[in-house]
Protein backbone atom coordinates (compact mmCIF):
# COMPACT_ATOMS: atom_id res chain seq x y z
CA UNK A 1 0.00 0.00 0.00
CA UNK A 2 1.59 3.90 -0.66
CA UNK A 3 2.25 5.82 2.19
CA UNK A 4 0.20 8.76 1.92
CA UNK A 5 2.79 10.94 0.64
CA UNK A 6 3.25 8.62 -1.97
CA UNK A 7 -0.86 8.72 -2.61
CA UNK A 8 -0.39 12.28 -3.22
CA UNK A 9 2.11 12.74 -5.20
CA UNK A 10 0.73 10.02 -7.49
CA UNK A 11 -2.90 11.53 -7.64
CA UNK A 12 -1.14 14.93 -8.20
CA UNK A 13 0.87 13.21 -11.56
CA UNK A 14 -2.42 11.83 -12.57
CA UNK A 15 -4.07 15.13 -11.98
CA UNK A 16 -1.04 17.18 -14.44
CA UNK A 17 -0.94 14.21 -17.14
CA UNK A 18 -4.92 14.12 -17.39
CA UNK A 19 -4.89 18.17 -18.00
CA UNK A 20 -1.79 17.84 -20.47
CA UNK A 21 -4.05 15.83 -22.07
CA UNK A 22 -6.95 18.14 -22.78
CA UNK A 23 -4.60 21.05 -23.64
CA UNK A 24 -3.96 21.68 -27.37
CA UNK A 25 -1.46 20.22 -29.08
CA UNK A 26 -0.09 23.29 -30.76
CA UNK A 27 0.40 25.06 -27.21
CA UNK A 28 2.49 22.42 -25.98
CA UNK A 29 4.66 22.01 -29.03
CA UNK A 30 5.71 25.82 -28.13
CA UNK A 31 6.55 24.14 -24.76
CA UNK A 32 8.87 21.95 -25.83
CA UNK A 33 10.39 24.14 -27.85
CA UNK A 34 10.79 26.32 -25.01
CA UNK A 35 12.68 23.56 -23.10
CA UNK A 36 15.06 23.19 -26.58
CA UNK A 37 16.59 26.12 -25.53
CA UNK A 38 16.69 26.08 -21.66
CA UNK A 39 17.17 22.48 -21.38
CA UNK A 40 20.71 22.82 -22.30
CA UNK A 41 21.15 25.28 -19.70
CA UNK A 42 19.58 23.89 -16.49
CA UNK A 43 20.83 20.43 -17.40
CA UNK A 44 24.44 20.98 -18.29
CA UNK A 45 25.66 17.69 -17.38
CA UNK A 46 22.77 15.84 -19.65
CA UNK A 47 23.54 18.20 -22.18
CA UNK A 48 27.08 17.44 -22.21
CA UNK A 49 26.47 13.49 -22.51
CA UNK A 50 24.12 14.43 -25.20
CA UNK A 51 26.71 16.54 -27.22
CA UNK A 52 29.17 13.56 -27.38
CA UNK A 53 27.22 10.90 -28.36
CA UNK A 54 25.20 13.04 -30.85
CA UNK A 55 28.77 14.04 -32.10
CA UNK A 56 29.41 10.04 -31.95
CA UNK A 57 26.03 9.20 -34.51
CA UNK A 58 26.42 12.67 -36.91
CA UNK A 59 30.46 11.18 -37.50
CA UNK A 60 29.45 7.82 -38.30
CA UNK A 61 26.40 8.45 -40.64
CA UNK A 62 27.72 11.42 -42.07
CA UNK A 63 31.45 10.45 -42.26
CA UNK A 64 32.39 14.35 -40.86
CA UNK A 65 32.42 15.60 -37.52
CA UNK A 66 29.24 18.31 -37.02
CA UNK A 67 30.00 21.98 -36.80
CA UNK A 68 29.68 23.75 -33.47
CA UNK A 69 26.80 25.36 -34.47
CA UNK A 70 25.14 22.23 -35.37
CA UNK A 71 25.66 20.50 -32.92
CA UNK A 72 24.33 23.36 -30.64
CA UNK A 73 21.29 22.64 -32.53
CA UNK A 74 21.12 19.14 -32.60
CA UNK A 75 21.28 19.82 -28.82
CA UNK A 76 18.46 21.44 -28.55
CA UNK A 77 16.81 19.36 -30.83
CA UNK A 78 16.91 16.30 -28.67
CA UNK A 79 15.76 18.16 -25.60
CA UNK A 80 13.06 19.33 -27.30
CA UNK A 81 12.42 15.68 -28.38
CA UNK A 82 12.48 14.45 -25.04
CA UNK A 83 9.75 16.60 -23.38
CA UNK A 84 7.82 15.71 -26.52
CA UNK A 85 8.05 11.99 -25.76
CA UNK A 86 6.36 12.64 -22.44
CA UNK A 87 3.44 15.25 -24.00
CA UNK A 88 3.15 12.40 -26.16
CA UNK A 89 3.04 9.50 -23.03
CA UNK A 90 0.16 11.86 -21.30
CA UNK A 91 -1.81 12.31 -24.43
CA UNK A 92 -1.87 8.97 -25.44
CA UNK A 93 -4.68 7.67 -23.76
CA UNK A 94 -6.85 9.74 -25.64
CA UNK A 95 -5.44 10.82 -28.63
CA UNK A 96 -2.95 7.95 -29.80
CA UNK A 97 -5.71 5.79 -32.24
CA UNK A 98 -6.94 8.81 -33.73
CA UNK A 99 -2.96 10.19 -34.79
CA UNK A 100 -2.74 6.69 -35.78
CA UNK A 101 -5.53 6.64 -38.11
CA UNK A 102 -4.88 10.33 -39.48
CA UNK A 103 -1.43 11.07 -38.92
CA UNK A 104 0.75 7.81 -39.62
CA UNK A 105 2.13 6.94 -43.49
CA UNK A 106 3.50 4.03 -43.54
CA UNK A 107 6.90 3.40 -45.17
CA UNK A 108 5.41 -0.07 -46.44
CA UNK A 109 1.75 -1.01 -45.89
CA UNK A 110 1.99 -4.20 -47.87
CA UNK A 111 5.29 -5.12 -45.55
CA UNK A 112 3.05 -3.95 -42.74
CA UNK A 113 0.05 -6.15 -43.65
CA UNK A 114 2.02 -9.39 -44.09
CA UNK A 115 3.51 -9.42 -40.82
CA UNK A 116 -0.10 -9.92 -39.78
CA UNK A 117 -1.02 -12.52 -42.15
CA UNK A 118 -0.77 -15.70 -42.66
CA UNK A 119 -3.03 -19.01 -41.08
CA UNK A 120 -2.42 -19.70 -38.39
CA UNK A 121 -1.17 -16.73 -37.24
CA UNK A 122 2.85 -16.68 -35.84
CA UNK A 123 3.75 -15.54 -33.34
CA UNK A 124 6.06 -12.45 -32.85
CA UNK A 125 7.87 -10.06 -31.55
CA UNK A 126 7.52 -5.97 -32.53
CA UNK A 127 10.84 -4.09 -30.52
CA UNK A 128 11.03 -0.42 -30.30
CA UNK A 129 13.82 1.71 -29.46
CA UNK A 130 13.33 4.94 -27.03
CA UNK A 131 13.17 7.09 -30.35
CA UNK A 132 10.02 9.07 -32.13
CA UNK A 133 6.90 8.76 -31.07
CA UNK A 134 7.27 5.09 -28.88
CA UNK A 135 3.71 5.24 -27.72
CA UNK A 136 2.40 4.83 -31.42
CA UNK A 137 4.18 1.71 -32.62
CA UNK A 138 2.12 -0.18 -30.04
CA UNK A 139 -0.80 1.46 -30.81
CA UNK A 140 -0.59 0.87 -34.69
CA UNK A 141 0.34 -2.84 -33.39
CA UNK A 142 -2.88 -3.48 -31.57
CA UNK A 143 -4.95 -1.66 -34.42
CA UNK A 144 -3.61 -3.54 -37.65
CA UNK A 145 -3.09 -7.44 -35.40
CA UNK A 146 -6.82 -7.27 -34.57
CA UNK A 147 -5.51 -8.64 -31.30
CA UNK A 148 -4.53 -6.90 -27.87
CA UNK A 149 -0.49 -7.50 -28.06
CA UNK A 150 1.41 -8.19 -24.53
CA UNK A 151 3.68 -5.45 -23.64
CA UNK A 152 5.99 -4.87 -20.09
CA UNK A 153 6.36 -1.57 -18.99
CA UNK A 154 9.34 -0.44 -16.92
CA UNK A 155 8.09 0.31 -13.23
CA UNK A 156 7.37 3.36 -12.29
CA UNK A 157 8.34 3.80 -8.48
CA UNK A 158 5.54 5.39 -7.02
CA UNK A 159 2.71 2.72 -7.18
CA UNK A 160 -0.42 5.06 -7.70
CA UNK A 161 1.01 6.48 -10.79
CA UNK A 162 2.29 2.65 -11.54
CA UNK A 163 -1.25 1.09 -11.39
CA UNK A 164 -2.92 4.10 -13.12
CA UNK A 165 -0.54 4.21 -16.15
CA UNK A 166 -0.68 -0.08 -16.47
CA UNK A 167 -4.49 0.96 -16.68
CA UNK A 168 -4.50 3.79 -19.03
CA UNK A 169 -2.03 3.24 -21.29
CA UNK A 170 -3.54 -0.44 -21.12
CA UNK A 171 -7.01 0.54 -22.44
CA UNK A 172 -6.15 3.55 -24.77
CA UNK A 173 -3.59 2.05 -26.78
CA UNK A 174 -5.25 -1.54 -27.15
CA UNK A 175 -2.53 -3.40 -25.36
CA UNK A 176 -1.89 -5.50 -22.18
CA UNK A 177 0.62 -4.01 -20.25
CA UNK A 178 2.39 -5.97 -17.52
CA UNK A 179 4.74 -4.98 -14.88
CA UNK A 180 8.37 -5.89 -15.23
CA UNK A 181 8.62 -8.84 -12.62
CA UNK A 182 7.64 -11.72 -13.95
CA UNK A 183 7.11 -10.92 -17.17
CA UNK A 184 9.63 -13.17 -19.21
CA UNK A 185 7.25 -16.48 -18.18
CA UNK A 186 4.25 -14.40 -19.20
CA UNK A 187 5.65 -13.67 -22.74
CA UNK A 188 6.94 -16.56 -22.95
CA UNK A 189 3.63 -18.35 -22.48
CA UNK A 190 1.95 -15.49 -24.89
CA UNK A 191 4.28 -16.84 -27.89
CA UNK A 192 3.79 -19.57 -27.45
CA UNK A 193 0.14 -19.58 -27.74
CA UNK A 194 1.15 -17.55 -30.78
CA UNK A 195 0.61 -14.30 -29.76
CA UNK A 196 2.15 -10.76 -30.58
CA UNK A 197 4.78 -9.04 -27.89
CA UNK A 198 5.57 -5.20 -27.80
CA UNK A 199 9.10 -3.99 -26.16
CA UNK A 200 11.55 -1.31 -25.81
CA UNK A 201 15.07 -2.64 -25.85
CA UNK A 202 18.07 -0.20 -26.98
CA UNK A 203 19.23 0.25 -23.47
CA UNK A 204 20.00 -1.77 -20.40
CA UNK A 205 17.56 -0.62 -17.03
CA UNK A 206 17.59 -1.77 -13.95
CA UNK A 207 16.91 -5.37 -13.47
CA UNK A 208 17.99 -6.07 -17.29
CA UNK A 209 21.62 -7.84 -16.60
CA UNK A 210 24.36 -6.77 -18.07
CA UNK A 211 23.35 -7.00 -21.75
CA UNK A 212 24.72 -8.18 -24.59
CA UNK A 213 27.79 -6.68 -26.67
CA UNK A 214 26.79 -4.99 -30.49
CA UNK A 215 28.06 -2.77 -32.63
CA UNK A 216 25.48 0.28 -32.76
CA UNK A 217 27.25 3.51 -35.43
CA UNK A 218 30.75 2.02 -35.24
CA UNK A 219 31.52 1.50 -31.17
CA UNK A 220 30.19 -1.29 -28.90
CA UNK A 221 27.21 -1.22 -27.05
CA UNK A 222 25.02 -3.48 -24.55
CA UNK A 223 21.80 -4.42 -25.39
CA UNK A 224 19.18 -6.80 -23.20
CA UNK A 225 19.49 -9.77 -24.49
CA UNK A 226 15.80 -11.16 -23.52
CA UNK A 227 13.81 -10.34 -26.96
CA UNK A 228 16.54 -11.63 -29.34
CA UNK A 229 16.46 -15.10 -27.25
CA UNK A 230 12.43 -14.64 -26.45
CA UNK A 231 12.62 -14.77 -30.30
CA UNK A 232 15.10 -17.34 -30.95
CA UNK A 233 13.80 -19.97 -27.89
CA UNK A 234 10.02 -19.19 -29.07
CA UNK A 235 10.48 -19.58 -32.86
CA UNK A 236 8.71 -15.94 -33.39
CA UNK A 237 8.94 -13.24 -35.78
CA UNK A 238 11.45 -10.42 -34.59
CA UNK A 239 10.66 -7.05 -36.06
CA UNK A 240 12.26 -3.73 -35.45
CA UNK A 241 9.45 -0.77 -35.50
CA UNK A 242 9.68 3.01 -35.26
CA UNK A 243 7.62 6.13 -35.87
CA UNK A 244 9.80 9.16 -36.24
CA UNK A 245 8.19 12.68 -35.96
CA UNK A 246 7.81 14.57 -39.20
CA UNK A 247 7.22 18.03 -40.36
CA UNK A 248 3.67 19.16 -40.27
CA UNK A 249 2.29 17.66 -37.46
CA UNK A 250 2.94 14.06 -39.51
CA UNK A 251 4.97 10.73 -38.55
CA UNK A 252 6.45 8.18 -40.57
CA UNK A 253 5.87 4.15 -39.69
CA UNK A 254 8.74 2.02 -40.47
CA UNK A 255 9.18 -2.13 -39.68
CA UNK A 256 11.92 -4.35 -40.36
CA UNK A 257 12.14 -8.08 -39.92
CA UNK A 258 15.24 -9.20 -38.14
CA UNK A 259 16.39 -12.66 -39.38
CA UNK A 260 16.68 -15.29 -37.05
CA UNK A 261 19.69 -17.64 -37.54
CA UNK A 262 18.76 -21.50 -37.95
CA UNK A 263 22.37 -23.02 -36.99
CA UNK A 264 24.54 -22.89 -34.13
CA UNK A 265 23.84 -23.44 -30.30
CA UNK A 266 21.05 -20.65 -29.13
CA UNK A 267 23.45 -18.06 -27.48
CA UNK A 268 25.31 -17.70 -30.87
CA UNK A 269 22.13 -17.27 -32.65
CA UNK A 270 20.84 -14.91 -30.02
CA UNK A 271 23.82 -13.09 -30.24
CA UNK A 272 23.52 -13.04 -33.97
CA UNK A 273 19.74 -11.96 -33.59
CA UNK A 274 20.71 -9.18 -31.30
CA UNK A 275 23.57 -7.94 -33.88
CA UNK A 276 20.58 -7.55 -36.53
CA UNK A 277 18.29 -5.85 -33.80
CA UNK A 278 21.32 -3.36 -33.84
CA UNK A 279 21.21 -2.79 -37.65
CA UNK A 280 17.90 -2.33 -37.65
CA UNK A 281 17.94 0.33 -34.95
CA UNK A 282 20.75 2.30 -36.33
CA UNK A 283 19.41 2.54 -40.00
CA UNK A 284 15.98 3.87 -38.06
CA UNK A 285 17.46 6.28 -35.59
CA UNK A 286 19.83 7.93 -38.27
CA UNK A 287 16.87 9.15 -40.04
CA UNK A 288 16.39 11.56 -37.28
CA UNK A 289 19.08 11.04 -34.80
CA UNK A 290 17.53 13.98 -32.20
CA UNK A 291 14.84 12.12 -31.60
CA UNK A 292 16.88 9.12 -29.74
CA UNK A 293 16.58 10.24 -26.19
CA UNK A 294 18.72 7.38 -25.16
CA UNK A 295 21.28 9.65 -26.07
CA UNK A 296 20.94 11.15 -22.74
CA UNK A 297 22.82 8.01 -21.22
CA UNK A 298 26.71 6.83 -21.65
CA UNK A 299 25.65 3.86 -23.57
CA UNK A 300 28.53 2.90 -25.45
CA UNK A 301 30.99 1.19 -23.80
CA UNK A 302 34.21 3.41 -24.00
CA UNK A 303 31.91 6.02 -22.54
CA UNK A 304 30.46 4.18 -19.38
CA UNK A 305 30.14 5.75 -16.41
Amino acid sequence: MASPVANLIGRAAILGLSIISLLPESLLLVVARGWGRIGPLLQPARAKIGRANLARVYTHRDGVTPTTQALNAHVRALFEHHLRFYIETARAPRHARTIVAKRVDLEDERFVKEAFSGSPRRAAIFLAAHFGAVELPGSILADRSGQRPMAPMEEISNPVLQRWMLQVRGEGLGLRIIPPRGASAALAAELAAGGIVGMVGDRLVAGAGSGVPVRLFGANVRLPVGPALLAVESGARLFVAAVPREENGRYTGYLREVPIPAEGDRMARTRAALQGVATAFEELISKAPDQWWTLFYPIWEDRAA
